[in-house]
């Protein structure tokens, strides 16, 4: 039996086990739904495009159903509920408001996505994080083995979530700033920090904001139309932070994001972001691949300056 087929068994047995819609059913059901919810991509487009006409509860919904979609696709409507703080009734009503005639309907495309998605990184992840939890009571020899087996999947990941475009847009941006504001906290923080690192060794003008004495409102309010703010942050997302970015994009301000979805506030209050797909395998996700790309603007930022040097 091949990897695919077992994981298909896998993600069946847990489907009759909770209990829905596909009891009784074989697996060739799932793919019978209705024509928008032909692919989970199809969905995630929609969501994204109607996100801001949404209601609060329907957006806290939104925005777990892009950021955990395995749980949208194996868990019950109480248990969905009880995580997302809703009643059960607005799971329905967020499913209606896509078009379908039920939470069943619209779960058969999560779970289709998961299943179509294992010989894949979704798959790879799904299974690192079960021998993560194996491995992680009395072998830490595993467990480096399976976040570094993780990060690995995140960077390769990364290079299909990093449009040529906006890197070179980003770099423009960073180079010809007369000085750069960079903030982050909590896991976002070492990023932000190395960012911060990276462009002061390129003797670019650059203030990592810190927090320390809780100035940083006054320091946003400071930034010229020919300064930069670079943000990084990921859910759940500092406030502070998603404040910063949002006074300085009204104000005009360039704004550079690195972030996790489309619907971030970040992604939305941004004149360029990026997002890193981080795998979900623990509470303490990887960084390797937003490490990655911050070491890239930092490289790409110093080729540049170079450049424009020479000429």
């Amino acid at each position: 039996m091949n990897e695919f087929s077992f994981f298909s068994m896998a993600i069946a047995g847990r489907c009759r086990l909770y209990g829905d819609s596909t009891r009784g059913r074989n697996m060739n059901d799932l793919t019978s739904v209705s024509p928008l919810a032909a692919s989970f991509d199809s969905l995630r487009h929609e969501i994204q495009a109607r996100f801001d006409e949404l209601s609060p509860h329907l957006q806290r919904l939104a925005r777990n159903a892009l950021e955990d979609p395995n749980a949208f696709a194996l868990e019950t409507v109480a248990t969905l509920a009880e995580a997302n703080e809703v009643q059960p009734s607005t799971l329905i009503r967020f499913a209606k408001e896509f078009g379908f005639s039920g939470f069943s309907e619209m779960q058969k495309v999560f779970k289709v996505r998961l299943i179509e998605g294992a010989p894949a990184y979704r798959e790879q992840i799904y299974r690192h994080r079960q021998q993560l939890e194996t491995a992680a009571k009395d072998n830490p020899e595993a467990l480096l083995r399976e976040f570094s087996d993780a990060s690995i999947l995140c960077l390769e990941r990364l290079k299909s979530m990093a449009p040529n475009d906006d890197l070179t847009r980003a770099i423009e941006m960073i180079a010809k700033a007369d000085q750069v504001y960079v903030i982050g906290q909590r896991r976002a923080f070492p990023i932000a920090a190395y960012l911060a690192y990276g462009l002061t060794r390129l003797e670019q003008r650059t203030q990592l904001l810190d927090f320390v004495g809780g100035m940083v409102p006054q320091q946003i309010a400071m930034l010229r139309p020919t300064d930069l703010l670079i943000a990084v942050a990921f859910a759940e997302y500092t406030p502070a932070v998603v404040e910063a970015v949002h006074d300085a994009y009204i104000r005009n301000i360039p704004t550079l994001t690195l972030t996790d979805t489309p619907t971030s506030p970040l992604a939305k209050n941004a004149h360029v972001y990026f997002c890193v797909d981080d795998a979900d395998i623990h509470r303490f996700r990887p960084i390797a691949a937003s490490m990655c790309l911050a070491q890239t603007l930092i490289i790409g930022t110093s080729y540049y300056i170079d450049a424009e040097k020479i000429q």
